[in-house]
C-alpha cells in the first residue's frame, strides 16, 4: 500500500538549503578581482594557445562550425574550437544575453550537484575555472565553505566565461529548420532572430540544446490530458506566484521533483503532495561513479555490447535530489511524500475557487490538487526536434546497429561517432555518409554511445575534447591536399651562410612565413 513519509530532518536557517549563497566582497573590490582575473585568463589562452590560423576562412557570410546552443555545452565548444584555431564558428542562442541555459529559468534548485572542482569547460585554463571566478567575486574563505556551486553564480560565471572567451553568440535566436547542405557543402540553417527570419550557411552544426535536445520532455498519458492552465512539466515557466493558497501535486521524486515542490512552498502553497512509484526517493548517485577519465574519456572506445549492458543498468537510475533539498521540502509543515504509487486516474472538475484535478492511485486513493507538476524527466526522440527532421530518415539510431536495442526506449538513442557526429543508417541517402558526420548531437541522446553525454558536467570536459579533436580533424583530411600542396611550396630558409657569424648578422633566425 501507499507509504506516507512522516516530516522530519526540518531545514534550518544555518542548514545549506538557508544559505546556499556567500556574502559576496564589496562590489568595487569585485570588480576589480574580476578585471584582473579577466586579463589573465586572456593572457594564460594566448600564451597557452597555437600560435596561428590554419582554416581556410569559409565563404562570404558563411561559418566553419555554427553551435546551436548557448549554455554550458555550447559555449563550451566553441572554446573548445578556439583551442584548436578553428575561426568562424558562431553561437546561436534562444535566449537573452544575461542567461547562459536554464539556470535562471526552469532550473530550481538552490545549487548545482556537480563537485565544484571537476575538470570543466575550462579546457586546463587555470584563470578560467569556477573556482578562480567565485574566489574573485566572493572571496577564498567563501569558495572554501562552498560544497556546490550555487545555480545563480553558474549562470553569472557562464556569461562572464562567454565574454571572457570572446565567443560569437547571436541571442534572441530560435532555430526553425537546417537543410542539407548546398553544392558548395554548406548547410542551411533557418532561424527567427528578435521575430526576423534569417539564414545561416556553415560547413559544420553542432546540436548543444540542453535536456531537450534528445527529444523533448516526458508527460506521462494522464498528465498530457490535463488542461494546460492545471498542469505543467518541471521545464515548463511556472507562475510561481500563482501557487499561493493552492493545492499542488507534483509527480516525481527526484531532483527536479524536490526543487518545484520547494519552490511551491517558498510561494505559499497551501500544501504540496509529492507522488513516487518507487518504494523509496532515490538516494544513490551514479554520476559520482562516473567521474574518472576512464568513463569519461574512454568509455566510446568499449564495445558497443559493453557499452548496451552498461545502459540498460544506468538507463533505469534516476537523478537523486541533494541531501539540502530534501531538507529544504521537508522545512514545511505542509508536504507530505507518498511513495509506492502510482496513478490510475486523473480527471478534471469544478471546484470550489476554479478547476480542481482528483487523481486516484492504484490502491483505491485520491487526491486532490489545484495544480500538477510533472517532475518526469525527458524522452529520446530525434523524430520531435523539428531541426532534424530533414535528416531524421538516414540517421542511425542504436536501434538500427546493434540489435537487442531494437523495441528498447534506449534504441532510440543516436548511434554516435567518437566526436558526438551523427552516423548513416542502412539504407542512408547516397550521399548522406558524406554529411552527416558533420552534425554533432551534444545532448542527452549521446549517453549510449558516449556514457556521460558531452553538455552534462560530469563529463563536458571529455565531450568537449572529443568533439573539437574530431573537427580539427575533419578539416585536415578535408584540406590535406591544399596543405600538402603548400607544403611543398613553403620556403624557410634557416641558414643564410656557411662559415663564422659575422658581425652584423642576426644570431636567431627570423619567423617562418605563415
Amino acid at each position: 500500500m501507499t507509504r506516507v513519509i512522516p516530516r522530519d530532518n526540518p531545514g534550518t536557517e544555518s542548514s545549506p538549503a538557508r544559505r546556499h549563497r556567500p556574502a559576496p566582497v564589496p562590489d568595487d573590490v569585485a570588480r576589480a578581482n574580476l578585471a584582473a582575473l579577466t586579463a589573465q585568463a586572456r593572457a594564460d589562452m594566448a600564451l597557452t594557445g597555437h600560435n596561428h590560423d590554419w582554416v581556410p576562412a569559409p565563404a562570404d557570410g558563411a561559418w566553419n562550425v555554427l553551435v546551436i546552443g548557448g549554455g554550458q555545452a555550447g559555449l563550451g565548444t566553441a572554446f573548445a574550437l578556439s583551442r584548436h584555431r578553428i575561426g568562424a564558428v558562431k553561437v546561436l542562442e534562444a535566449g537573452p544575453p544575461q542567461e547562459a541555459g536554464c539556470w535562471t529559468r526552469y532550473a530550481r534548485m538552490h545549487t548545482l550537484r556537480s563537485p565544484k572542482n571537476m575538470k570543466g569547460i575550462e579546457l586546463d585554463v587555470p584563470a578560467l575555472h569556477t573556482a578562480r571566478w567565485f574566489e574573485a567575486r566572493y572571496g577564498a574563505e567563501a569558495w572554501a565553505v562552498t560544497d556546490l556551486t550555487p545555480r545563480e553564480d553558474w549562470n553569472d560565471y557562464l556569461t562572464w566565461y562567454r565574454e571572457t572567451t570572446g565567443t560569437d553568440v547571436d541571442f534572441h535566436t530560435c532555430i526553425t529548420g537546417v537543410t542539407r547542405p548546398d553544392d558548395d557543402g554548406y548547410f542551411h540553417v533557418a532561424a527567427l532572430r528578435d521575430n526576423r527570419p534569417v539564414t545561416y550557411r556553415a560547413r559544420r552544426v553542432v546540436f548543444a540544446m540542453g535536456l531537450t535536445g534528445g527529444g523533448g520532455v516526458f508527460l506521462p498519458p494522464l498528465v498530457e490530458a490535463l488542461p494546460p492552465q492545471v498542469r505543467a512539466h518541471t521545464q515548463d515557466p511556472v507562475d510561481v506566484a500563482a501557487l499561493r493558497g493552492r493545492r499542488v501535486i507534483v509527480l516525481g521524486g527526484g531532483a527536479s521533483g524536490f526543487d518545484n515542490a520547494s519552490v511551491a512552498l517558498e510561494a505559499g502553497a497551501a500544501s504540496v503532495e509529492m507522488h513516487v512509484r518507487r518504494a523509496d526517493i532515490p538516494r544513490q548517485n551514479s554520476l559520482r561513479w562516473m567521474e574518472f577519465p576512464g568513463m569519461q574519456e574512454h568509455f566510446f572506445d568499449l564495445t558497443d555490447e559493453q557499452k548496451w549492458e552498461f545502459s540498460l543498468v544506468n538507463g533505469g537510475l534516476p537523478q537523486p535530489p541533494t541531501q539540502a533539498s530534501v531538507w529544504r521540502a521537508f522545512a514545511h509543515d505542509n508536504f507530505r511524500l507518498l511513495t509506492d504509487t502510482r496513478w490510475a486516474t486523473a480527471e478534471v472538475r469544478d471546484g470550489a475557487d476554479g478547476p480542481e484535478v482528483v487523481v486516484t492511485d492504484d490502491h483505491g486513493g485520491t487526491h486532490v490538487g489545484d495544480y500538477v507538476i510533472s517532475a518526469t524527466g525527458y524522452t529520446v526522440d530525434l523524430g520531435l526536434r523539428p531541426e532534424l527532421s530533414e535528416f531524421l530518415p538516414d540517421i542511425a539510431l542504436w536501434a538500427d546497429r546493434f540489435a537487442p536495442a531494437a523495441g528498447h526506449p534506449l534504441g532510440n538513442c543516436p548511434y554516435l561517432g567518437d566526436g558526438f557526429q551523427f552516423q548513416p543508417k542502412a539504407g542512408a541517402a547516397p550521399d548522406a555518409a558524406s554529411y552527416l558526420p558533420r552534425l554533432f548531437h551534444l545532448s542527452t541522446g549521446a549517453r549510449a554511445s558516449h556514457g556521460v553525454a558531452g553538455n552534462q558536467l560530469s563529463g563536458i570536459y571529455a565531450g568537449l575534447t572529443r568533439l573539437a579533436n574530431r573537427i580539427a580533424t575533419d578539416i585536415t583530411r578535408e584540406n590535406w591536399p591544399d596543405f600538402f600542396a603548400d607544403f611543398r611550396d613553403f620556403e624557410h630558409r634557416e641558414i643564410d651562410t656557411v662559415g663564422p657569424h659575422r658581425a652584423g648578422e642576426a644570431w636567431f633566425p627570423t619567423s617562418p612565413r605563415y
